[in-house]
């Protein structure tokens, strides 16, 4: 999954789907300053956002000391022309940001701090050239000043010159999970990470051009503030907790780098984090804001200093005890949470009253804005975007889902914006699916709706939110006396309110039994829902297009265009599935690809094993038993062990191979993948697993679950023993699915659900409950080997890891970590296990997932999409796109007990 930073970028470039900077219409400004100097005879060529310039003959090296030039956006023209003359004076290879939007956008505060600030880029011939072109550029840019380059070093005495030493070409070592690392050459030959930290370093091997007196280590912040960790990083600068010396009070410090751009237009963050100081100081006396404490400027950095606020924010504050999410939904349970909201939502509400009264809008009021102590005081914090009405520029900084449509549409706040984040807040603290209201507005009155009714939320509940987010409100329709007033009123005390269960509460066999009772469910329903889903990804495949055949995740950028997860062969392997067949222009845009090993891994979910587990279902055996040759000699094998990207994931495509073709050399790759787990499983008191670094974190840690863990790895295994007739891979596989089930985690509802990891290490704090990480997952293993023999303590645990599936609501639709995949586990169980209420469950998980469809209007008559990775755009993928839950939907309509309808990429044939 990717991080909230790096999808950020592909937010950019479309409104729909999440795409690359190839498709920015760059302005000319840049391009044409260039075309005016250059000589004849420079080759050029656009890549993404960067312009390539290489002067004739030039025999660039693969790598050495490089160059970098940062540039505030409003002057990146004019440094443009200042630095031209000097680079093509030395015939130096360079390349630079197509256009000033694209400098704003490498500056802004949301971007990597590893590549912030890189606007020209050099690749010298040789140290001579190094040292020609820096000085050169140093004098030419006098004065000249951008974000500072963190991974580098300053060109002495210039503040727009930086260098470091790495790759000039791109050298590219694949991984296991289908990402390339870059390399750079030792003297010897041997490959190494070109590592691109938020700081300067060389590598061991190399003597900086200009080595750095001694710096002082350890002192104080402004002579006072000694840092003692950092709670977050980011472009625009960390945020630490520190001790004051003075005082001995543990404070925060927020940074502001120089450079670094926040908002739409672009503002100097270090005059955004002044202003937020004044904002907080005219309200610190109102008690419903974080204390400032100092603010002050070091190396051209500001800082400001606020008291420390123990306690989470607001949206951890709700999940950890949101009834729908724990599973506890008794009336007590419901009336104590809701109590402790209503007076959550009173203070947010007078704090906003109280700063409009001040004349300050808040702009950005989320989730992350609110933290709650532990006494149950409502702390607003984090006040960048907020302005003091007619005095400061607005930032048009908003938050998905929370923030009104007429900010997002203007970037300009108002009083009634505020007033709508509340509003969404309140339906947050409900459920968590403001991305996808946020992303696609008619989803909220469908979601507000179901959780009024299964909820039995009081009418002035859903009354309250849907007043406090009109769309159409204008600021002065809000009374905040008024407003106060409405949520003191809010009859959680009534004690007629919840004395039955919820319908959320209750056996979904009540009401899913019939489907045909539903309306959305059924079958000619969910028939129209699938068909439209089928037509939506047909149309928008490109296959002029290179890089991609179909929208999807922007891993498809980052991994190969033709992968399962997020890849072609994925897609049309369920459109086949559906349709039975798949168009010629699509099959052959797949079948065209190369699939180079250097570029595809071994492994299932990203690589060749996968594709060749498509294909053969696409009618092309023998493509399948090639790319599983191929599969069978590369070397990232046995790099990673599970399911996703590792040997379990290769054995379980042999299998499958060697069950449709009878080949015995397909069976002979699965007992040697078998071979390598039992050599390599670590045995410890809970059972076997097997430990693996991650990429940026050499740490071993053990993972649990289906896609990386030992329950997927025990899928495997079994499998093995039902093919190969073998007990020796039954017992290894059930002893590694006790592994992970001994680190199970209760629910308050009386569900279990699983960290990310086994032993101490962190991520250990969080229960996940989907198939990729988490209950679903595991699920997957144990309703199978129930299904292969009688097991009493697999039996006494299925129930309370199915039941954790048996959601209306997640926060994502999807397969991989989303509702389809918790609805497919149910189906799983319904069929092998031969009980029909799961098959009623998974019809209650559809019936949450079909909230977040969105219904096209568009050239498809009945077409449907659905939000992607993090909701934030649509996708067609099979792991986090529509395909995926297309799939789910449609397995639904044929499952019943004692049938097999997987499509999950299991081999339930080989079940007895």
């Amino acid at each position: 999954m990717l991080s909230w930073q790096s999808l950020q970028y592909y937010l950019q470039f479309d409104r729909r789907w999440y795409e690359t900077a190839d498709r920015h219409r760059p302005d000319p400004a840049h391009l044409a300053a260039f075309r005016e100097l250059v000589p004849d005879g420079w080759a050029t060529r656009r890549r993404g956002l960067w312009f390539m310039a290489d002067p004739p003959g030039r025999n660039t090296p693969a790598q050495g000391w490089k160059l970098h030039v940062t540039a505030e956006a409003a002057e990146s023209e004019e440094v443009l022309r200042l630095a031209l003359p000097v680079l093509f004076a030395h015939n130096a290879a360079f390349k630079f940001l197509i256009d000033p939007w694209s400098v704003a956008l490498t500056s802004g505060k949301t971007f990597s701090r590893t590549a912030s600030g890189k606007f020209i880029t050099v690749y010298p011939a040789d140290d001579a050239e190094f040292h020609a072109v820096g000085k050169g550029l140093a004098e030419a840019l006098e004065g000249r000043s951008g974000p500072y380059i963190l991974s580098d070093r300053r060109w002495p005495g210039s503040t727009a010159v930086y260098y470091r030493y790495g790759g000039f070409s791109a050298i590219k070592r694949l991984r296991a999970d289908g990402i390339n690392d870059l390399m750079i050459a030792t003297p010897d030959g041997t490959l190494v990470p070109d590592v691109r930290n938020p700081y300067f370093e060389s590598p061991a091997w190399v003597t900086d051009p200009f080595p750095p007196e001694e710096a002082e280590g350890g002192s104080a912040l402004n002579g006072r503030y000694l840092p003692t960790s950092a709670l977050m990083f980011g472009n625009r600068g960390g945020v630490y907790l520190a001790t004051d010396r003075e005082t001995g009070a543990e404070v925060v410090l927020k940074e502001a780098r120089p450079g670094v751009l926040v908002g739409r237009p672009g503002r100097a963050a270090v005059e955004v984090l002044e202003k937020e100081y004044q904002v907080l100081s005219e309200l610190a006396d109102t008690g419903y804001y974080v204390k400032p404490l100092d603010f002050f400027h070091e190396g051209g950095h500001a800082f400001l200093v606020e008291e420390y606020i123990d306690g989470p924010h607001y949206s951890r504050h709700c999940i950890t005890t949101n009834p729908v999410i724990t599973g506890k939904l008794d009336g007590d349970s419901l009336r104590a949470y809701y109590r402790t909201q209503r007076d959550v939502w009173r203070q947010i509400a007078e704090g906003i009253a109280a700063a409009h009264r001040r004349g300050i809008l808040l702009g950005d009021l989320s989730y992350t804005n609110v933290h709650i102590t532990k006494d149950g005081r409502a702390v607003l914090l984090d006040l960048e975007a907020a302005v003091r009405e007619g005095v400061d520029p607005h930032l048009g900084v908003h938050t998905v889902g929370l923030a009104s449509p007429r900010l997002r549409a203007t970037n300009r706040y108002d009083r009634a914006n505020d007033w709508h984040c509340l509003g969404a807040l309140i339906f947050s603290s409900i459920m968590v699916v403001n991305n996808i209201t946020g992303f696609h507005r008619p989803a909220q009155d469908r979601f507000l709706d179901a959780l009024t009714e299964d909820l039995a939320l009081p009418a002035e509940l859903s009354s309250l939110i849907r007043d406090l987010t009109d769309p159409e409100a204008v600021d002065g329709d809000f009374d905040p006396d008024e407003l106060l007033k409405r949520i003191d009123a809010l009859p959680f005390d009534d004690p007629a309110l919840w004395t039955s269960p919820v319908p959320l509460a209750e056996p979904a066999t009540r009401r899913y039994r019939d489907p045909e009772a539903v309306p959305g469910l059924r079958d000619a329903d969910l028939a129209a829902t699938v068909e439209g889903i089928a037509a939506e990804i047909e149309a928008a495949a490109d296959a002029q297009r290179a890089d991609r055949l179909f929208p999807s995740n922007p891993l498809v950028h980052q991994t190969n265009p033709l992968s399962l997860a997020y890849g072609a062969t994925g897609i049309l392997y369920g459109l086949h599935r559906l349709r039975g067949s798949v168009p010629d222009r699509l099959l052959g845009w797949t079948l065209a690809k190369d699939v180079d090993p250097t570029a595809y891994p071994p492994g299932l979910y990203l690589g060749q094993s996968g594709l060749a587990w498509a294909f053969d279902a696409l009618g092309h055996p023998a493509v399948a038993r090639a790319l599983m040759a191929s599969a069978r000699r590369h070397p990232l094998r046995h790099a990673l062990p599970g399911v996703l990207h590792g040997t379990a994931g290769h054995g379980l495509a042999a299998l499958n191979l060697w069950h449709r073709q009878h080949d015995p050399e397909l069976l002979a790759d699965a007992v040697a993948d078998g071979e390598h787990l039992a050599a390599t499983a670590v045995h410890g008191p809970d059972g076997p697993h097997w430990p693996q670094a991650t990429p940026g974190d050499d740490r071993l840690r053990t993972r649990l679950g289906h896609g990386h863990g030992a329950s997927g790895i025990a899928l495997f295994l079994l499998y093995l023993h039902l093919a190969t007739g073998e007990e020796r891979w039954y017992t290894l596989g059930r002893a590694a699915l006790g592994h992970d089930l001994a680190h199970a985690g209760p629910l308050p509802g009386g569900t279990l659900a699983f960290p990310s990891h086994g032993g101490p290490a962190e991520g250990r704090t969080i229960l996940r409950n989907y198939w990729d990480e988490g209950t679903a997952g595991v699920s997957v293993a144990v309703v199978r080997y129930l299904a292969a023999r009688p097991d009493d303590e697999l039996a006494a645990v299925a129930e309370e890891l199915l039941l954790d599936s048996a959601r209306r609501y997640a926060v994502f639709p999807h397969l991989a970590h989303g509702l389809a995949g918790l609805g497919n586990v149910l189906l799983d169980a319904g069929e092998l296990l031969g009980e029909q209420r799961w098959l009623d469950e998974a019809r209650r998980v559809a019936d949450g997932i079909l909230l977040s469809r969105i219904e096209q209007d568009g050239e498809i008559p009945g077409g449907v999409g659905f939000p992607g990775e993090q909701a934030l755009r649509e996708s067609c993928d099979l792991a986090t796109g529509s395909i995926g839950i297309a799939l789910f939907l449609d397995r639904l309509r044929l499952a019943r007990p004692g049938t097999r309808t997987d499509f999950h990429f299991t081999v339930d044939g080989l079940l007895p």
